[in-house]
């Protein structure tokens, strides 16, 4: 029996289970430099794995798109020739201040001994798009034992929801949440990680959608889960990207692990009437849940924020990361803000291959000039990984929530050494903010 270590910012858990490192071949790859995709599908990044034996690989890719023109544009994962992965799908050519924005795509297969190929694809609708440089492609082949890979088979109905009961500080009534997808995650023991990925498109009424990761049916508190939020409409996009981050350390045996529709509930704290969005989910939005069998698994919450004073059900945790003079209390624009933070520590017989995801939200104001905000990691002190980005137009446009992210696999000749390391999630605002904020929900999670 070898021991698994968590670490959760800077307390330490320790659970005894079965555990292995991943196994090797695991690849890592990121554009060098940004690439044109004119209308149709281009090869972005691709990699041969090799499997001594059966395994398990999961896959995940993180980035930013812009368009060239009037384009909408998505990025999406085959294995063999077969899509494994959500499309993160994002149009542009309704939209009155279109912007660069970040793209996160996952998806697992469980795949023979062999030689497999692993492809990103890119893919650009009505005129080209750039994707930026950075972007990247992580094959981790797992040491998971179970996990699962779900799918909307179909355009969900039109969602509609009515969460003027649902106020801050409180769980989500059930009238005011649907589960699109549930998984057994097959855990006898030992940590849950969810990873959520899709895209909604209006349907009917503009407004803020949102999705997030539930814990046998039970809404987890914001140590726990990332809450996706997307504005749909033509001020944004009204067809976008969402995609949320679970990490469940204790759950009980055999839990299941559910996608979640809401709204973003505005009628408390910030309005007196509540979010009139009416939208659809995607078909081939994705969920999947890995278990059983982590040699290293954990997560970074923001150094900064109370958790146990603010409650576990918010949505409004507001972490100010960059101001040009308009708010004392927050860091200049340009700063580096850490938003999240822990210590990966590697046993000796761990190979050091760890996958490393971030993911929070963009928050402006309607009276900012607009700019650009960005969202990186760092092990021990360097900078690594994709480079989650989101444009902001001029007021106000500027006010619009997104969703952004970045992630960094340690492989091949980067695999972390044994010990101890200092991960963090970092922000950065370059432009006219009065208090560009992201969110405290669990911003960082690694595993192997």
């Amino acid at each position: 029996m070898k021991r698994i270590t968590l670490y959760t910012g800077l307390a330490v858990a320790l659970a005894v289970g079965q555990a292995s490192a991943a196994m090797p071949g695991s690849r890592y790859l990121q554009l060098a430099a940004d690439q044109l995709v004119q209308p149709g599908t281009a090869t972005l990044l691709s990699s041969d794995i090799e499997l001594s034996a059966p395994s398990w690989v999961y896959v995940q890719s993180d980035g930013r798109y812009f368009p060239g023109g009037s384009s909408a544009a998505s990025a999406y994962i085959t294995i063999n020739g077969e899509v494994v992965s959500n499309d993160s799908y994002i149009d542009w050519r309704q939209s009155t201040s279109a912007q660069q924005h970040s793209f996160n795509v996952i998806g697992a297969k469980y795949l023979p001994a062999g030689r497999h190929s692993v492809v990103l694809s890119g893919q650009a609708i009505g005129s080209a798009v750039n994707f930026g440089s950075a972007s990247n492609l992580s094959v981790l082949i797992t040491s998971a034992g179970s996990v699962t890979n779900s799918r909307l088979p179909s355009d969900t109905a039109q969602l509609d929801f009515n969460t003027v009961g649902s106020p801050e500080g409180m769980a989500l009534l059930a009238k005011d949440r649907k589960l699109l997808m549930t998984a057994q995650a097959g855990n006898p023991g030992g940590p849950i990680v969810a990873m959520a990925s899709g895209r909604a498109f209006d349907w009917g009424t503009y407004g803020d959608g949102m999705m997030g990761i539930f814990l046998n049916e039970q809404e987890p508190g914001i140590e726990s889960m990332t809450w996706s939020i997307n504005d749909i409409f033509n001020g944004a996009e009204t067809q976008a990207p969402f995609y949320s981050q679970g990490l469940f350390i204790n759950p009980p045996a055999y839990s299941s692990v559910s996608f979640v529709a809401s709204e973003s509930p505005y009628y408390q704290p910030q309005d007196a009437n509540t979010n009139n969005v009416k939208y659809k989910f995607g078909a081939n939005s994705r969920l999947v849940t890995l278990a059983n069998g982590f040699g290293v698994a954990g997560k970074g919450l923001n150094p900064g924020f109370n958790y146990a004073a603010a409650g576990p059900y918010r949505r409004f945790a507001y972490v100010c990361v960059g101001t040009n003079g308009f708010s004392p209390s927050c860091p200049s624009v340009g700063s580096e803000v850490v938003i999240g933070e822990g210590q990966v520590c590697i046993p000796q017989w761990h190979n050091g291959v760890v996958l490393f995801s971030t993911k929070s939200r963009v928050q402006g104001d309607t009276n900012d000039g607009g700019g650009s905000v960005f969202l990186f990691l760092k092990i021990d002190g360097q900078q690594v990984g994709s480079l989650g980005t989101q444009q902001l137009g001029s007021k106000p446009n500027s006010v619009s929530t997104r969703t952004i992210s970045a992630s960094y696999l340690s492989a091949g000749s980067s695999a972390l050494g044994t010990g101890c390391h200092t991960v963090q999630a970092v922000a950065q605002a370059l432009g006219d903010f009065r208090h560009m904020s992201f969110n405290a929900d669990m911003p960082l999670v690694w595993f192997d």
